[in-house]
């Protein structure tokens, strides 16, 4: 048995492994993205930070019989640039489970990232799967927001954002930037970045549709993408209520979802309120609703000379998630 980087003659082969992997004794839907035998292929073309030695293969006598794949992704923390990883893909083949190979898998993956100075790693999962490796789970506020906006907002311009235009790709680049470096979590994306995973559509669903709002005198204001009544992501240069009153719009009356709490945002949505009549009041005013939602399994790998020197294992690191309002968009998942 050894456990080892994935070979570039290895990439067909992996893929029939996870796949198998994952499928066994499930019942797919047809056009689902675990029902298409190269999803994974499809996952890493993708994703261009990714490199064959992120994923952890174990091999006996020849075969592959388990594997983890650590995507990386830098982050943000209050403008500091952090090396992280996101494990995805972690998969044994239905032969060969029951015999302890994730968690030595895990070891080995931890290892490697280690060695990477990657300061820590998330996965989605359940902790009683992967709490005795090491990882702990976290949880963080989501907002919703149950309002009635002004009628005297003005309704901005606002236009799809192109994806094959290197104009639009560097907008909201420009904007995500600027939105997310202040934040704690978000992943450090690139245009290519941008382009190849972000706004890219795949076999199993669309590209999302990322909508540039611009004010009547030509300024920037911000981005926003939804699903429903969910907001997606957002960002935002000024006027954040002004952004808000077009996804407000968007979600035709109904409650809208953000997956952060952000200051700005809490005041941005007092300004877009309106003040309900009495009778509405006393019915039953408008709510803003914090929502604490699960955020992975997080584990600290306690490298030598880490950015943020004042966590000391994966307590802290949770903890500091937790209370400073850890925020990760949907798009960067693995």
């Amino acid at each position: 048995m050894e456990i080892r980087a994935l070979h570039d003659s290895e990439f067909d082969e992996h893929a029939d492994l996870v796949y198998v992997s994952y499928s066994h004794e499930r019942d797919l839907k047809p056009g689902e993205m675990l029902a298409h035998r190269d999803w994974w292929l499809r996952s890493i073309e993708r994703d261009p930070y990714y490199e064959p030695a992120q994923t952890r293969v174990m091999s006996l006598d020849g075969r592959l019989v388990a594997s983890v794949t650590c995507f990386y992704r830098p982050t943000w923390v209050r403008g500091r640039r952090v090396e992280a990883g996101c494990i995805g893909s972690v998969c044994t083949h239905p032969d060969h489970r029951r015999r302890g190979h994730v968690r030595a898998i895990l070891a080995e993956a931890t290892d490697w990232m280690r060695a990477q100075g990657w300061e820590w790693s998330f996965l989605y999962g359940l902790e009683a799967i992967y709490g005795g490796s090491g990882w702990r789970n976290l949880t963080a506020f989501e907002l919703v927001a149950d309002v009635t906006p002004r009628d005297d907002l003005p309704m901005q311009a606002e236009r799809l954002a192109d994806i094959d235009d290197d104009a639009d790709v560097g907008l909201l680049a420009s904007l995500y930037d600027e939105f997310c470096a202040p934040l704690v979590g978000a992943t450090i994306r690139t245009e290519d970045y941008w382009r190849r995973r972000v706004l890219s559509s795949t076999p199993w669903g669309p590209a999302p549709e990322y909508r540039i709002v611009e004010a009547a005198d030509g300024a920037l204001l911000g981005y926003y993408c939804m699903s429903g009544a969910a907001a997606r992501e957002i960002a935002w240069s000024g006027r954040p209520h002004e952004v808000l009153a077009m996804v407000f719009a968007r979600a035709g009356g109904r409650p809208v979802s953000f997956p952060l709490t952000h200051p700005e945002l809490v005041q941005a949505l007092r300004e877009l309120t309106a003040i309900p009549t009495q009778a509405r009041c006393f019915e039953g005013a408008g709510a803003i609703t914090l929502c604490e939602s699960y955020k992975g399994l997080w584990r600290h790998h306690g490298i030598d000379d880490p950015v943020v020197s004042e966590l000391r294992d994966s307590a802290d690191l949770v903890r500091m998630l937790h209370d400073s309002d850890y925020v990760m968009w949907p798009a960067d998942r693995a």
